[in-house]
């Protein structure tokens, strides 16, 4: 009977189980704590905001942040409130110069909150992102913990020490992960993208997929990129989640064209043209485009332009366009082919992909790495031969650090191929990237379960 209940969990049998387990976890959570003390270190000597001050603001200074999505979203909404003529993109983003680069569905929370009598203040809006980076660490303390006993076995799943060891890590590692801190800090939107990706991975391994699509969907609303996932699920044959995915981008969308008009929407495409064909130049975009604008020096990578973008270049465009082909098809039909199709790693494949065809992609877009990382240690972990692990978690390892820290560029890199230093956690991403393409996950180890399952799960983490 024990026998059978550990299978049904998914987790792995215990003559698979990695030997050493705990040892892997207890080097996991060392480094952690070592990226950190480097990271903070760089930080420091470059005068550069690092993660350990702006974790000593949220703690001391909740919803004390900057403006950097609130200004330009609560000016959008007072521009629409009032009497206007011309479109909204036409008219903000073309003319006034005003870098307002969401869609109009993105202003609907906010509207809700006029609608139930608050006032759009900072404080209110960075509050709500103070919480929001709470809801992070504690779901990926529950990811990385269901992980951790999938990876172990029933035999070990009541161990409080192993449960503690990973869930602490995993709240620690949350709230000192640049790209998700650096979020708060700048008071940006992708804060709830972030959570709701956390989460999403979360329903994942689950089996709960239609909440993941609603997630998912609900991400569409603030960054149309992650609606290739409609592509992925469709090629996937997963039904739920793209229900999920329709039960909540669909009536967002009829919602925000009723209330802003169609035409508004409409003018929005041609924001997304501009932006494709122009990109960014400032270091912090650590895409593609980025990559190719510093190295042909189209501009300066150390300032960041408040009202315009980089020359055209066609030698930028199209090697853009040439990387964005090849990620989306290497995320939609090559991972496609591989026996965990439609599993975690692959569902996490196409986010990551997604973000990075995009050609513009700041640090803190990469606030979705956090979960990608976490599954990718208990993926390497799980793995028999012990002769590809080794290589998988050394690539890991580089990848958490050039992730997860801020590692303040100088003069010197600034130009020319020392500029390919400056795009460091473009490199980082890219290796977690090979490693979703390399690892394969375990049979069971997150397929669809019936809800008795699931409650057993999360039953073994108390």
């Amino acid at each position: 009977m024990p026998e059978a209940r550990t299978q049904s969990l998914g987790a792995i049998p215990a003559d698979r189980a990695p030997v050493g387990d705990d040892r892997y976890l207890m080097a996991a959570g060392l480094w952690v704590l070592l990226s950190i003390v480097i990271g903070n270190l760089g930080a420091r000597l470059f005068g550069e905001e690092s993660t350990r001050t702006i974790l000593a603001a949220w703690l001391l200074h909740p919803g004390d942040a900057w403006h950097d999505s609130w200004e330009a979203m609560t000016g959008v909404i007072d521009w629409l409130d009032k009497p206007h003529e011309g479109l909204l993109y036409q008219t903000i983003f073309f003319q006034e110069r005003i870098k307002f680069q969401y869609p109009p569905t993105s202003l609907l929370p906010l509207a809700l909150l006029q609608k139930m009598h608050f006032v759009l203040s900072l404080r209110l809006l960075n509050t709500i992102n103070w919480l929001f980076i709470a809801a992070t660490a504690a779901s990926m303390a529950v990811f990385a913990t269901l992980l951790a006993a999938r990876v172990a076995g029933a035999p070990e799943r009541r161990a409080p020490l192993r449960r503690l060891l990973v869930g602490g890590t995993a709240v620690l590692a949350t709230l000192t992960f640049y790209p998700v801190m650096k979020s708060y800090s700048l008071g940006q939107i992708q804060v709830w993208i972030n959570a709701f990706f956390a989460f999403a991975c979360l329903c994942w391994i689950c089996g709960w997929r239609l909440p993941a699509g609603m997630l998912i969907g609900a991400i569409c609303l603030f960054k149309p990129q992650f609606g290739l996932f409609v592509l992925w699920g469709l090629l996937r044959w997963q039904w739920p989640f793209l229900i999920g995915w329709c039960l909540t981008f669909g009536p967002g969308l009829l919602v925000s064209i009723a209330i802003y008009g169609l035409a508004d929407h409409l003018d929005y495409l041609p924001v997304l043209s501009f932006l494709s064909w122009h990109g960014e130049i400032y270091y912090p975009n650590q895409s593609v485009n980025g990559l190719l604008n510093r190295l042909l020096g189209n501009g300066d990578s150390l300032a960041f332009d408040f009202h315009g973008f980089p020359p055209f270049v066609p030698l930028i465009y199209g090697g853009t366009l040439l990387s964005s082909v090849l990620l989306l098809a290497g995320a939609l039909f090559l991972r496609g082919r591989r026996p965990d199709r439609g599993g975690l790693l692959d569902f996490m494949t196409a986010a990551l992909s997604f973000t990075l065809a995009s050609p513009i992609a700041w640090e803190h877009h990469f606030g979705i790495l956090l979960p990608i990382l976490a599954a990718l240690l208990f993926v390497a972990l799980a793995q028999r031969d012990g002769r590809s692990q080794w290589p998988s978690l050394i690539v890991l390892g580089i990848a958490y650090f050039l992730c997860s820290n801020v590692l303040p560029p100088t003069e010197a890199t600034a130009s020319g191929l020392a500029s390919l230093a400056q795009s460091y956690l473009l490199l980082g991403a890219l290796c977690a990237l090979w490693l979703l393409y390399r690892l394969r996950m375990p049979a069971g180890f997150d397929r669809p379960a019936p809800g008795v399952m699931i409650a057993a799960d999360l039953h073994s983490l108390r």
